[in-house]
């Protein structure tokens, strides 16, 4: 994998984007083939396209979540996954979307603020 420092016309300054490359042997937690990923995501990325790969913004983070290149990334809810039915933290992709850190998988999530300032986390 190398790492690049591109203009992104969205932020407005330099990012670092990772060039990865298709696994050689073994299991990968990024599909097979050339992937760019960007290390400088951030919550308004979410909406729209990345104006360098022309992807929507959700799917960089979803490549961004799965590489581990840079987990500090996301803001951190601890909830229950349906997808595989445990509790763990759940990185807040977009307004929509989570990764569940424990089976990989992305789901979409809701947050219910409870009278008491407590809140539930939904996914599904």
């Amino acid at each position: 994998m190398r790492i690049e420092k591109v203009y992104c016309a969205g932020c407005g300054h330099t990012v670092r984007m990772a060039v990865t490359e298709g696994p050689h042997h073994g299991q990968s937690s990024l599909p097979d083939g050339v992937q760019l990923v960007c290390l400088d995501y951030r919550e308004g990325c979410s909406g729209g396209r990345c104006p360098n790969t022309g992807s929507p913004g959700v799917v960089m983070a979803v490549r961004l979540a799965k590489s581990h290149l840079n987990d500090d990334a996301f803001e951190t809810v601890h909830g229950r996954c349906d997808a595989c039915g445990g509790v763990s933290d759940l990185e807040i992709l977009s307004e929509d979307y989570a990764h569940c850190t424990l089976c990989g998988s992305t789901l979409q999530w809701v947050m219910m603020k409870l009278d008491d300032g407590e809140a539930i986390i939904l996914t599904s």
